[in-house]
């Protein structure tokens, strides 16, 4: 009996004139940018926290966090998404959501875009155009969660 690929759900998004993706399930929300307050001494990557509901939800920059050059942080919106805590990233424009079989999720290479690889759980093709798909949980891993909060 043959085992049919089941189907993965991720939310596209752009950053620059990059794609990136998150598993669908991760995804909390998209809002736009609220005020962000800078945390003093902290990572050059984590922007700040902003007041999401009346907690404090701490925010990084992808474009920061990859070293996506571009001096002007012109991120128009915030992903928040859910690796054990809720975190925001911020993007640039959201792309929509590409439905994917398992077997369609190609590797990543030891290093795509600049991006090391443990940050990367595979590619995909969404309109035509290669995206990366981000491991949330590696993102957001015990040392980065140490860095937001420093």
């Amino acid at each position: 009996m043959v085992k049919k690929a089941s189907e993965v759900q991720f939310m596209i998004f752009r950053i620059l004139d990059k794609l990136f993706g998150v598993r669908l399930a991760e995804t909390v929300e998209i809002i736009p940018p609220l005020k962000i307050r800078e945390v003093p001494l902290s990572y050059f990557y984590v922007k700040g926290i902003m007041d999401y509901r009346g907690d404090f939800l701490p925010v990084m920059s992808l474009r920061r966090r990859f070293s996506l050059d571009d001096p002007i942080d012109g991120e128009k919106f915030i992903l928040v998404v859910n690796a054990g805590e809720r975190f925001g990233l911020t993007i640039d424009e959201v792309m929509g959501i590409a439905a994917v079989s398992d077997d369609k999720i190609e590797p990543s290479p030891p290093k795509i875009m600049g991006i090391s690889s443990r940050y990367v759980s595979g590619i995909i093709k969404h309109d035509e155009r290669q995206a990366v798909i981000l491991d949330i949980n590696m993102l957001f891993s015990t040392q980065s969660r140490i860095q937001l909060v420093l």
